[in-house]
Protein backbone atom coordinates (compact mmCIF):
# COMPACT_ATOMS: atom_id res chain seq x y z
CA UNK A 1 0.00 0.00 0.00
CA UNK A 2 2.77 2.22 0.91
CA UNK A 3 4.22 2.33 -2.43
CA UNK A 4 2.97 0.10 -4.89
CA UNK A 5 5.74 1.79 -7.59
CA UNK A 6 7.84 4.61 -7.19
CA UNK A 7 10.06 6.24 -9.08
CA UNK A 8 13.52 8.05 -7.93
CA UNK A 9 15.25 11.09 -8.85
CA UNK A 10 18.32 11.31 -7.32
CA UNK A 11 18.80 14.49 -5.69
CA UNK A 12 22.01 16.81 -6.83
CA UNK A 13 23.79 13.78 -7.59
CA UNK A 14 26.68 13.41 -11.07
CA UNK A 15 26.52 10.07 -12.96
CA UNK A 16 30.23 8.67 -12.55
CA UNK A 17 31.48 5.58 -14.46
CA UNK A 18 34.17 4.06 -12.23
CA UNK A 19 35.47 0.36 -12.80
CA UNK A 20 34.00 -2.22 -11.27
CA UNK A 21 36.74 -2.64 -8.97
CA UNK A 22 37.75 -0.97 -5.25
CA UNK A 23 39.50 2.05 -6.96
CA UNK A 24 36.89 4.47 -5.32
CA UNK A 25 35.27 3.61 -1.48
CA UNK A 26 33.05 6.13 -0.99
CA UNK A 27 30.95 5.58 -3.50
CA UNK A 28 26.66 6.60 -3.55
CA UNK A 29 24.19 4.64 -5.35
CA UNK A 30 24.65 4.40 -9.72
CA UNK A 31 28.44 5.17 -9.09
CA UNK A 32 29.04 1.97 -10.70
CA UNK A 33 26.58 1.43 -13.18
CA UNK A 34 26.36 3.01 -16.90
CA UNK A 35 22.49 2.42 -17.34
CA UNK A 36 22.16 4.91 -19.99
CA UNK A 37 19.76 4.06 -22.39
CA UNK A 38 21.31 3.32 -25.75
CA UNK A 39 19.04 4.07 -29.06
CA UNK A 40 20.06 3.17 -32.80
CA UNK A 41 19.23 7.20 -34.73
CA UNK A 42 15.90 8.10 -33.75
CA UNK A 43 15.17 4.94 -33.30
CA UNK A 44 14.08 1.88 -30.52
CA UNK A 45 15.86 1.24 -27.40
CA UNK A 46 18.63 -1.49 -27.92
CA UNK A 47 20.23 -3.91 -25.41
CA UNK A 48 24.06 -4.77 -25.79
CA UNK A 49 23.47 -6.85 -28.30
CA UNK A 50 21.60 -4.17 -30.92
CA UNK A 51 18.15 -6.27 -29.93
CA UNK A 52 15.36 -3.98 -28.87
CA UNK A 53 14.54 -3.96 -25.34
CA UNK A 54 11.58 -4.98 -23.36
CA UNK A 55 10.61 -2.38 -21.57
CA UNK A 56 8.42 -2.31 -18.04
CA UNK A 57 6.34 0.82 -17.20
CA UNK A 58 4.01 1.47 -14.76
CA UNK A 59 0.87 0.12 -14.28
CA UNK A 60 -0.47 3.22 -12.64
CA UNK A 61 0.55 6.17 -10.49
CA UNK A 62 4.20 7.20 -9.39
CA UNK A 63 5.45 8.35 -6.15
CA UNK A 64 8.46 10.80 -6.38
CA UNK A 65 11.72 9.69 -4.19
CA UNK A 66 15.34 10.93 -4.07
CA UNK A 67 18.59 9.35 -2.77
CA UNK A 68 20.96 10.89 -0.68
CA UNK A 69 24.49 10.72 0.55
CA UNK A 70 27.11 13.51 2.49
CA UNK A 71 27.63 14.36 -0.80
CA UNK A 72 24.61 16.84 -0.75
CA UNK A 73 26.19 18.22 1.77
CA UNK A 74 23.46 19.62 4.36
CA UNK A 75 20.59 19.03 3.12
CA UNK A 76 17.60 21.70 3.91
CA UNK A 77 14.55 18.88 3.93
CA UNK A 78 11.95 21.29 4.59
CA UNK A 79 12.44 22.31 0.82
CA UNK A 80 13.28 18.71 -0.12
CA UNK A 81 9.36 17.91 1.10
CA UNK A 82 8.14 21.32 -0.06
CA UNK A 83 9.66 20.07 -3.52
CA UNK A 84 6.91 17.02 -3.44
CA UNK A 85 9.33 14.54 -2.73
CA UNK A 86 7.39 11.69 -0.45
CA UNK A 87 10.47 9.53 0.61
CA UNK A 88 14.39 9.39 0.66
CA UNK A 89 16.60 6.20 0.66
CA UNK A 90 19.62 7.61 3.08
CA UNK A 91 23.21 6.24 2.46
CA UNK A 92 24.41 4.43 5.38
CA UNK A 93 28.15 3.54 4.12
CA UNK A 94 30.22 2.64 1.54
CA UNK A 95 30.95 -1.00 2.28
CA UNK A 96 32.37 -1.54 6.16
CA UNK A 97 34.95 0.60 6.19
CA UNK A 98 33.41 4.28 4.87
CA UNK A 99 30.39 5.10 6.97
CA UNK A 100 28.23 8.15 5.63
CA UNK A 101 29.11 11.36 7.96
CA UNK A 102 25.73 12.75 7.17
CA UNK A 103 23.92 9.74 7.95
CA UNK A 104 22.77 10.45 11.02
CA UNK A 105 21.78 13.91 10.34
CA UNK A 106 19.66 12.67 7.05
CA UNK A 107 17.72 9.76 8.87
CA UNK A 108 16.44 12.26 11.50
CA UNK A 109 16.22 15.31 9.09
CA UNK A 110 13.72 13.29 6.77
CA UNK A 111 11.93 11.70 9.02
CA UNK A 112 11.59 15.24 11.29
CA UNK A 113 9.41 16.67 8.30
CA UNK A 114 7.42 13.51 7.42
CA UNK A 115 9.34 12.21 3.96
CA UNK A 116 9.74 7.95 4.23
CA UNK A 117 12.84 7.06 4.64
CA UNK A 118 14.98 3.92 4.59
CA UNK A 119 18.87 3.13 4.80
CA UNK A 120 20.80 1.92 1.96
CA UNK A 121 24.31 0.78 1.71
CA UNK A 122 27.13 0.34 -0.88
CA UNK A 123 27.88 -3.72 -0.85
CA UNK A 124 31.48 -4.35 -1.22
CA UNK A 125 31.62 -8.45 -1.94
CA UNK A 126 34.97 -8.11 -1.18
CA UNK A 127 34.64 -7.27 2.26
CA UNK A 128 33.53 -8.51 5.36
CA UNK A 129 29.82 -9.34 4.70
CA UNK A 130 28.54 -9.74 8.31
CA UNK A 131 30.34 -6.57 9.10
CA UNK A 132 28.71 -5.10 6.44
CA UNK A 133 25.03 -6.07 7.47
CA UNK A 134 25.38 -5.84 11.05
CA UNK A 135 26.19 -2.31 10.38
CA UNK A 136 22.97 -2.24 8.55
CA UNK A 137 21.02 -3.88 11.36
CA UNK A 138 22.80 -1.29 14.08
CA UNK A 139 21.64 1.31 11.98
CA UNK A 140 18.02 0.47 11.59
CA UNK A 141 17.63 -0.97 15.30
CA UNK A 142 13.60 -2.41 15.59
CA UNK A 143 12.58 -1.64 11.85
CA UNK A 144 9.66 0.46 12.36
CA UNK A 145 6.12 0.30 10.16
CA UNK A 146 6.52 3.12 7.76
CA UNK A 147 9.80 3.24 7.43
CA UNK A 148 11.11 1.10 4.01
CA UNK A 149 13.16 -1.50 3.96
CA UNK A 150 16.84 -1.57 3.56
CA UNK A 151 18.12 -1.82 0.52
CA UNK A 152 21.57 -3.51 -0.71
CA UNK A 153 22.97 -1.59 -3.44
CA UNK A 154 24.63 -4.16 -5.88
CA UNK A 155 26.84 -2.20 -8.21
CA UNK A 156 30.74 -3.77 -7.59
CA UNK A 157 31.84 -6.95 -7.96
CA UNK A 158 35.83 -6.59 -6.84
CA UNK A 159 36.95 -8.84 -9.29
CA UNK A 160 34.81 -11.90 -7.73
CA UNK A 161 32.94 -14.35 -9.86
CA UNK A 162 29.27 -13.55 -10.58
CA UNK A 163 28.64 -17.20 -8.59
CA UNK A 164 31.04 -15.63 -5.91
CA UNK A 165 28.88 -12.07 -5.84
CA UNK A 166 25.60 -13.91 -5.63
CA UNK A 167 26.56 -15.60 -2.66
CA UNK A 168 27.33 -13.05 -0.30
CA UNK A 169 24.87 -10.91 -1.75
CA UNK A 170 22.68 -13.68 -0.80
CA UNK A 171 24.32 -13.81 2.51
CA UNK A 172 23.82 -10.18 3.38
CA UNK A 173 20.19 -10.20 2.75
CA UNK A 174 19.31 -12.83 4.77
CA UNK A 175 21.48 -11.95 7.79
CA UNK A 176 19.60 -8.40 7.46
CA UNK A 177 16.03 -10.10 6.85
CA UNK A 178 16.17 -12.41 9.73
CA UNK A 179 17.65 -9.36 12.06
CA UNK A 180 14.74 -6.99 11.00
CA UNK A 181 11.84 -9.19 9.58
CA UNK A 182 11.45 -7.74 6.34
CA UNK A 183 12.81 -8.54 2.89
CA UNK A 184 15.24 -6.23 1.65
CA UNK A 185 14.86 -4.47 -1.30
CA UNK A 186 17.68 -5.00 -4.05
CA UNK A 187 19.41 -2.05 -6.38
CA UNK A 188 21.28 -2.63 -9.34
CA UNK A 189 21.32 -2.26 -13.27
CA UNK A 190 20.11 -4.88 -15.76
CA UNK A 191 23.13 -5.34 -17.37
CA UNK A 192 25.57 -5.15 -13.97
CA UNK A 193 23.00 -7.73 -12.47
CA UNK A 194 23.30 -9.96 -15.62
CA UNK A 195 26.83 -9.92 -16.20
CA UNK A 196 28.35 -9.82 -12.76
CA UNK A 197 26.19 -11.24 -10.85
CA UNK A 198 24.54 -13.87 -12.80
CA UNK A 199 20.83 -13.53 -12.56
CA UNK A 200 20.20 -15.91 -9.35
CA UNK A 201 16.43 -16.12 -9.74
CA UNK A 202 16.43 -16.47 -5.80
CA UNK A 203 16.11 -13.16 -5.82
CA UNK A 204 12.46 -12.51 -7.81
CA UNK A 205 10.99 -12.12 -4.04
CA UNK A 206 12.68 -9.02 -2.89
CA UNK A 207 11.87 -5.92 -4.54
CA UNK A 208 13.93 -4.23 -7.22
CA UNK A 209 15.12 -1.30 -7.22
CA UNK A 210 16.23 -0.80 -11.20
CA UNK A 211 18.82 1.94 -12.29
CA UNK A 212 18.67 3.15 -15.64
CA UNK A 213 18.42 6.72 -16.91
CA UNK A 214 16.40 7.91 -19.65
CA UNK A 215 13.14 9.14 -20.51
CA UNK A 216 11.66 5.76 -21.95
CA UNK A 217 10.61 2.90 -19.71
CA UNK A 218 13.10 1.16 -17.97
CA UNK A 219 13.70 -2.37 -18.96
CA UNK A 220 14.67 -4.83 -15.75
CA UNK A 221 16.98 -8.19 -15.69
CA UNK A 222 15.85 -11.55 -14.65
CA UNK A 223 14.73 -13.10 -12.52
CA UNK A 224 11.97 -9.56 -12.48
CA UNK A 225 9.03 -8.97 -13.93
CA UNK A 226 8.38 -5.65 -12.50
CA UNK A 227 10.35 -3.05 -10.73
CA UNK A 228 9.13 -1.00 -7.66
CA UNK A 229 11.36 1.96 -7.68
CA UNK A 230 13.31 3.36 -10.43
CA UNK A 231 15.84 5.80 -10.43
CA UNK A 232 15.27 7.58 -13.98
CA UNK A 233 18.03 10.35 -13.84
CA UNK A 234 20.93 11.69 -11.67
CA UNK A 235 19.45 15.27 -12.14
CA UNK A 236 18.58 17.41 -9.39
CA UNK A 237 15.16 17.29 -7.85
CA UNK A 238 14.92 20.70 -6.91
CA UNK A 239 15.54 21.25 -11.45
CA UNK A 240 13.30 24.05 -12.53
CA UNK A 241 10.05 23.43 -15.33
CA UNK A 242 11.10 24.48 -18.48
CA UNK A 243 9.03 25.52 -21.21
CA UNK A 244 9.56 24.57 -24.71
CA UNK A 245 8.20 24.04 -28.19
CA UNK A 246 8.00 24.00 -31.88
CA UNK A 247 6.82 24.43 -35.11
CA UNK A 248 7.23 22.41 -38.14
CA UNK A 249 8.32 24.24 -41.56
CA UNK A 250 7.52 24.23 -45.30
CA UNK A 251 10.58 22.54 -45.76
CA UNK A 252 10.17 19.63 -43.66
CA UNK A 253 12.37 21.20 -40.28
CA UNK A 254 11.67 22.20 -37.04
CA UNK A 255 12.39 24.53 -34.99
CA UNK A 256 12.80 24.37 -31.10
CA UNK A 257 11.79 27.40 -29.39
CA UNK A 258 13.32 27.76 -25.66
CA UNK A 259 12.83 31.12 -23.63
CA UNK A 260 15.10 32.27 -21.32
CA UNK A 261 15.34 30.70 -18.34
CA UNK A 262 17.15 31.62 -15.03
CA UNK A 263 20.61 30.13 -14.45
CA UNK A 264 20.29 27.82 -17.88
CA UNK A 265 22.92 28.79 -20.16
CA UNK A 266 22.84 26.20 -22.62
CA UNK A 267 19.99 23.57 -23.40
CA UNK A 268 19.74 19.93 -24.80
CA UNK A 269 17.03 18.59 -26.57
CA UNK A 270 16.68 14.63 -26.52
CA UNK A 271 14.08 12.57 -28.37
CA UNK A 272 14.04 9.04 -27.21
CA UNK A 273 17.42 9.94 -25.49
CA UNK A 274 18.92 10.77 -28.83
CA UNK A 275 20.25 14.18 -28.63
CA UNK A 276 19.25 16.18 -31.45
CA UNK A 277 20.65 19.63 -30.96
CA UNK A 278 22.20 21.77 -28.26
CA UNK A 279 21.51 25.69 -28.10
CA UNK A 280 21.88 28.28 -26.04
CA UNK A 281 18.11 29.61 -24.96
CA UNK A 282 16.07 30.72 -28.09
CA UNK A 283 15.90 28.78 -31.10
CA UNK A 284 17.41 25.66 -32.70
CA UNK A 285 16.58 23.59 -35.87
CA UNK A 286 16.17 20.46 -36.53
CA UNK A 287 15.38 17.64 -39.77
CA UNK A 288 14.14 14.25 -38.34
CA UNK A 289 15.60 11.13 -40.40
CA UNK A 290 12.23 9.37 -39.76
CA UNK A 291 8.61 10.02 -39.55
CA UNK A 292 7.07 8.45 -36.54
CA UNK A 293 4.34 9.78 -34.12
CA UNK A 294 4.06 9.46 -30.70
CA UNK A 295 7.90 10.16 -29.53
CA UNK A 296 9.35 11.12 -26.39
CA UNK A 297 11.18 14.65 -26.07
CA UNK A 298 13.05 16.29 -23.48
CA UNK A 299 14.96 19.71 -22.95
CA UNK A 300 17.26 20.25 -20.27
CA UNK A 301 18.49 23.37 -19.21
CA UNK A 302 22.31 23.63 -18.61
CA UNK A 303 24.10 26.08 -16.28
CA UNK A 304 27.25 27.40 -17.23
CA UNK A 305 29.19 24.67 -15.56
CA UNK A 306 27.48 21.69 -16.91
CA UNK A 307 24.50 21.30 -14.52
CA UNK A 308 20.84 20.20 -14.82
CA UNK A 309 19.15 23.23 -13.28
CA UNK A 310 15.95 22.67 -15.43
CA UNK A 311 13.90 20.04 -17.56
CA UNK A 312 11.25 19.53 -19.63
CA UNK A 313 9.47 17.12 -21.73
CA UNK A 314 6.31 16.05 -24.25
CA UNK A 315 5.62 14.42 -26.60
CA UNK A 316 6.05 14.92 -30.48
CA UNK A 317 5.20 13.82 -34.03
CA UNK A 318 8.04 13.95 -36.69
CA UNK A 319 5.40 13.66 -39.27
CA UNK A 320 3.91 15.66 -42.05
CA UNK A 321 0.01 15.28 -41.67
CA UNK A 322 -1.62 16.10 -38.64
CA UNK A 323 -0.22 15.55 -35.56
CA UNK A 324 -0.51 15.41 -31.65
CA UNK A 325 1.86 17.73 -29.46
CA UNK A 326 2.59 17.71 -26.04
CA UNK A 327 4.41 20.39 -24.40
CA UNK A 328 5.58 21.30 -20.62
CA UNK A 329 4.47 25.05 -19.97
CA UNK A 330 5.18 24.78 -16.63
CA UNK A 331 5.30 22.57 -13.42
CA UNK A 332 3.30 19.38 -14.18
CA UNK A 333 1.55 21.83 -16.41
CA UNK A 334 1.20 20.35 -20.15
CA UNK A 335 -0.46 21.88 -23.56
CA UNK A 336 -1.88 19.36 -25.43
CA UNK A 337 -3.34 19.03 -28.72
CA UNK A 338 -3.18 19.13 -32.64
CA UNK A 339 -1.22 20.67 -34.78
CA UNK A 340 -1.32 20.65 -38.73
CA UNK A 341 -4.99 20.04 -38.15
CA UNK A 342 -7.77 20.12 -41.03
CA UNK A 343 -9.85 23.21 -41.17
CA UNK A 344 -12.67 21.26 -40.74
CA UNK A 345 -11.26 20.09 -37.12
CA UNK A 346 -12.65 23.23 -34.89
CA UNK A 347 -12.06 21.92 -31.59
CA UNK A 348 -10.38 19.24 -29.70
CA UNK A 349 -10.81 17.63 -26.26
CA UNK A 350 -8.21 15.96 -24.08
CA UNK A 351 -9.44 12.98 -21.52
CA UNK A 352 -7.28 11.96 -19.25
CA UNK A 353 -7.84 8.79 -17.59
CA UNK A 354 -11.71 8.69 -18.00
CA UNK A 355 -11.84 12.59 -17.59
CA UNK A 356 -12.11 15.74 -19.76
CA UNK A 357 -9.63 18.45 -19.07
CA UNK A 358 -10.26 22.08 -18.46
CA UNK A 359 -8.29 24.50 -20.44
CA UNK A 360 -6.46 26.72 -18.65
CA UNK A 361 -6.74 29.55 -21.35
CA UNK A 362 -10.33 29.30 -22.26
CA UNK A 363 -12.24 27.62 -19.22
CA UNK A 364 -13.33 25.07 -21.74
CA UNK A 365 -13.30 21.26 -22.19
CA UNK A 366 -13.95 21.59 -26.10
CA UNK A 367 -11.30 23.96 -26.99
CA UNK A 368 -11.77 26.64 -30.04
CA UNK A 369 -7.85 26.67 -30.43
CA UNK A 370 -7.48 22.89 -31.08
CA UNK A 371 -5.27 22.37 -27.57
CA UNK A 372 -5.97 22.05 -23.68
CA UNK A 373 -3.39 23.61 -21.27
CA UNK A 374 -3.74 21.66 -18.13
CA UNK A 375 -2.08 21.61 -14.57
CA UNK A 376 -1.95 18.14 -13.46
CA UNK A 377 -1.93 17.03 -9.81
CA UNK A 378 -0.89 13.11 -9.94
CA UNK A 379 2.58 12.27 -11.04
CA UNK A 380 3.04 9.04 -13.63
CA UNK A 381 2.05 7.95 -16.45
CA UNK A 382 -1.20 9.50 -17.70
CA UNK A 383 -3.42 7.94 -20.61
CA UNK A 384 -4.19 10.69 -22.80
CA UNK A 385 -7.19 10.77 -25.35
CA UNK A 386 -7.22 14.00 -27.80
CA UNK A 387 -10.58 13.93 -29.93
CA UNK A 388 -11.27 16.07 -33.01
CA UNK A 389 -14.79 17.36 -33.84
CA UNK A 390 -16.23 19.36 -36.65
CA UNK A 391 -18.15 22.47 -36.60
CA UNK A 392 -21.11 20.01 -36.34
CA UNK A 393 -19.65 18.66 -33.19
CA UNK A 394 -19.42 15.30 -34.83
CA UNK A 395 -15.96 13.34 -34.02
CA UNK A 396 -13.78 12.89 -36.45
CA UNK A 397 -10.16 11.72 -35.55
CA UNK A 398 -9.43 10.27 -32.02
CA UNK A 399 -5.92 9.63 -31.12
CA UNK A 400 -3.85 7.97 -27.83
CA UNK A 401 -0.80 9.23 -26.33
CA UNK A 402 0.83 8.27 -22.88
CA UNK A 403 2.53 11.59 -21.38
CA UNK A 404 5.11 11.01 -17.94
CA UNK A 405 3.80 13.64 -16.10
CA UNK A 406 6.91 14.62 -13.63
Amino acid sequence: MLLVRAMIATCLLVLGASCAGEINDDNKAGDNLVELSETDDEGAALDGNGETRARVCADGATTKGIDVSKWQETINWTSVKNAGVAYAFIRLSDGANTKDARFAANWAGAKSVGIIRGAYQFFRPTQNVNTQADMMIAAIGTYQPGDLPPVIDVEADGGLAPSTVAARVRQWVDRVQAALGVKPIVYTGKYFWRDEVGSPASFAPNALWIAQYTTLCPDIPAPWSRWTFWQYTDKPVAAAPLAFSWTRNPNGTYTFNVPASPGVANVELRVEDFLIGTASPSTLTYTFNVAVANRVIEARGLSSSGAVVALGNGIIDSISASAVFVRQTNEHEYEIGLERAPSTWTTVEVSVDGGLLTDLDTNTQRSTRRAVRYQFTGLGNRNLTIIARNAAGTIVDTRTRTLLVR
